[in-house]
């Protein structure tokens, strides 16, 4: 039960219910199946039958791209799974899974958490503990970028600048705070702007903000193009501080590989949360069976879609993200000896 306060999640969620609705004709609550409503159908029943909403993110956003890609793999490797994508962002997603708007959905390692918890984003909604994780896949790192030539060498040299960590609300946006206030710093202390990844970028390149704080995909394009245009300084964040992050739930250490961005010709040391795809306690068994089938089958043909899915591997579909694994895949990653 949603708490009568408003907040700005809860008309996101409207938003992205009538967008759930226009694209399927309809529908609700439910999920719009045939079949059993759980677990595994009967042998003389066949394979469950299900439409399959799945929330992805704005046009042209990654998700998007390789989300248009794992469906149209899924419903060709499986006739009884139609569907399409939906854009929505990571809260709206969770969501939306949580409500039965969307039947899968992309997420962050840290914002399952949040969910899972009742915190941050949606310390209005109480905990939501009917998601469940489907697939692990990319990392998404801290991208803290800065001119070459600036004389900002750490993050206590934030203080007093013109900072961007994108939107309000998203990971980047929680994980720059946390990480500030590790070294006793808060926004207050800087001249901020909450702008898309790409707007923010845009800003830098125009001489308008001195950093960026993102947390972020790579190869990230907004991160390639900044750096096309002047030479760039990743910051590393030191290991004690890198300890007091990963303390937060789906937040995990991370090394970005030197010569990821042009000019970066050393490992930029730091955290990482994760994108992963979720569904809700009651999806069918047998039909997150196929869906992680499916994908780890044509896995290797995902980083010629998206360059981000080559900084993991097929065994880590399998990764502990922080919340429960859905029976479905994780009979599947058992099989597979990817679990014990």
């Amino acid at each position: 039960m949603l708490k009568k306060k408003l907040p700005v999640l809860y008309l996101l969620l409207s938003c992205v219910l009538c967008l759930a609705l226009v694209g399927c004709g309809g529908g609700g609550g439910n999920n719009p199946q045939t079949g059993s409503q759980g677990g595994t159908p009967a042998a003389d029943e066949g394979p469950t039958k299900i439409d399959i909403r799945f929330g992805t993110i704005s046009a042209g956003g990654a998700w998007q791209v390789i989300g248009g890609a794992l469906l149209e793999d899924i419903k060709k490797a499986n006739t009884n799974i139609t569907g399409s994508i939906l854009p929505s962002t990571t809260a709206g997603n969770i969501l939306g899974v949580h409500q039965g708007v969307f039947e899968m959905a992309f997420s962050l390692t840290d914002a399952a958490a949040q969910a899972w918890n009742g915190t941050d984003n949606f310390k209005d909604f109480g905990e939501i503990r009917d998601i469940r994780n489907l697939a692990a896949l990319y990392p998404h790192s801290n991208l803290y970028v800065v001119w070459a030539n600036s004389d900002i060498h750490s993050i206590e040299d934030l203080k007093g600048k013109k900072v961007s960590p994108s939107d309000r609300g998203s990971s980047s946006d929680i994980l720059a705070q946390r990480t500030l206030s590790l070294y006793g710093l808060s926004y207050d202390d800087m001249s901020m702007q909450f702008l898309s990844f790409s707007d923010a970028a845009q800003q830098m390149m125009d001489r308008h903000i001195d950093a960026l704080l993102f947390t972020s995909p790579s190869p990230f394009a907004p991160v390639i193009n900044v750096g096309a245009q002047r030479d760039i300084r990743l910051l590393s964040i030191p290991a004690d501080k890198v300890a007091e992050l990963t303390k937060i739930q789906g937040v995990v250490p991370y090394t970005l590989p030197a010569g990821t961005y042009k000019g970066v010709d050393y490992p930029v040391e730091g955290y990482a949360v994760r994108t992963h795809i979720i569904v809700r306690d009651d999806f069918p068994e047998d039909v997150a069976y196929s869906i992680v089938k499916t994908i780890a089958e044509k896995f290797d043909t995902y980083p010629a879609i998206l360059s981000s899915m080559g900084n993991t591997t097929l065994e880590e579909m399998a990764t502990d993200v922080g919340i429960p694994l859905h029976p479905g895949a994780e009979r599947y990653y058992r099989e597979r000896g990817w679990l014990k």
